[in-house]
């Protein structure tokens, strides 16, 4: 694939931006665009298709968990890092699980779900993760939701999750699913005119599967199982649903795929829909890689 000039193909496979921001800018970034976010009059709500996709992929998510822990499923304790909104939180807070969240601002969780507050602790995503470390603390299960292409230092973030994962724990990786075949097909055959996936400074690094299974290993993990999901870009090989091309056809996409899913999620068992987001997976399918992960 021809990379734009400011990425490179790593030593693990993914792809990272080359001349990455210090920390001390990384940080300035983001308390701005908080800051932005603070001050807005702006109040989105989750319509109920919405809520019920963001509840039944945390359903699907549970399931596969629990068929990983095996003598060890059930109730236990749940970290997440860079809990945003809070909706994983709240999920296994619901179940019975002993919930603590990490995130740069406490503004999402205070929104969306004012009584969690107690449940977080904000600052420097990678200093509170350090805390816990010193402190020897581990959980059973935790949870790096869209956070990893964040980060100046993947693998350095991995290890330090390495420390606070019990021996039958495991940790959730979800990342999108960047510079695939079919994006590289799309781009090959016109059908896009730039690699839109590429998103800077918000995305430092961009994940292949292979590329994240060799972070994975190389940070003494081992890859259990890869999920995928609902694979959007296919909207992308036709005309009429091509929203790189169309700004104006991307809900009408975004819509189709809560459909889908929710229909799905809805109608058929937890099995046969993991193992159809697997096929995905294995195909290289999915706007996102989700990985569980299981200490080596």
């Amino acid at each position: 694939m021809t990379l734009p000039d400011t990425i490179r193909q790593n030593e693990f496979g993914f792809y990272e931006i080359k001349n990455k921001p210090t920390p001390e800018e990384l940080r300035d970034y983001y308390a701005k665009r908080y800051y932005q976010e603070n001050l807005t009059t702006y109040q989105p709500v989750y319509p109920a298709e919405e809520l019920e996709h963001i509840e039944g992929k945390l359903r699907l998510r549970h399931w596969v968990l629990e068929q990983l822990r095996g003598a060890a499923s059930g109730a236990g304790s749940f970290l997440d890092i860079g809990c945003g909104e809070g909706w994983a939180l709240d999920y296994f807070q619901r179940q019975g699980w002993d919930v603590l969240g990490l995130d740069f601002s406490s503004f999402s969780v205070e929104k969306f779900h004012p009584a969690l507050r107690e449940k977080l602790r904000t600052g420097d995503l990678y200093e509170e993760v350090q805390k816990l470390v010193k402190t020897g603390q581990q959980f059973d299960v935790l949870w790096l939701d869209n956070v990893l292409e964040h980060v100046l230092e993947p693998a350095d973030l991995l290890r330090q999750c390495r420390a606070l994962v019990k021996a039958n724990g495991v940790l959730v990786v979800d990342v999108p699913n960047d510079f695939s075949a079919l994006q590289q097909h799309l781009l090959d055959t016109s059908q896009i005119d730039r690699p839109f996936w590429v998103v800077l400074p918000d995305h430092l690094s961009y994940f292949t599967q292979s590329g994240l299974r060799n972070l994975a290993e190389s940070t003494n993990w081992q890859v259990a199982k890869v999920i995928g999901d609902q694979p959007i870009d296919l909207n992308l090989l036709n005309p009429a649903t091509n929203y790189v091309m169309d700004r104006a056809a991307g809900k009408g996409a975004h819509q189709s795929r809560l459909a889908q899913d929710n229909f799905l999620l809805r109608t058929a068992p937890l099995p046969a829909v993991a193992a159809y987001y697997e096929a995905l997976a294995g195909v290289g399918l999915g706007r996102s890689i989700v990985a569980f992960l299981q200490p080596a």
